[in-house]
């Protein structure tokens, strides 16, 4: 996705996640950095408040997911059935601006 929405810039990969991009772009390396929501967050509070700004919107929206073993047919629906409820009153929402986004 990346690629294709920057094709005519030049482009360069951070091995290391969050605190290696945060830094290239307060040191100036790179103008932009693009990472996810929740890794993003987690490496925030290491940086001086308000040294980052994040802009508004996302590039891609990517499910989050959970493993089951192939055999565990009974865990996985009731998995599903558990997030088909949280979806439709509201928790996944909230479990989501609590646990991902602060």
């Amino acid at each position: 996705m990346v690629e294709a929405l920057f094709s005519n810039r030049e482009r360069k990969s951070f091995k290391g996640g969050g605190p290696l991009l945060i830094n290239a772009v307060l040191g100036g390396s790179t103008d932009i950095g693009i990472n996810d929501d929740s890794a993003l967050m987690a490496q925030l509070h290491d940086f001086p408040p308000d040294s980052v700004r994040i802009l508004p919107g996302k590039l891609t929206k990517q499910p989050l997911a959970f493993a089951v073993r192939p055999e565990d047919n009974h865990l996985r629906l009731w998995i599903n059935l558990f997030f088909s409820w949280i979806c439709e009153d509201g928790r996944l929402d909230e479990n989501i601006d609590c646990w991902v986004k602060s």
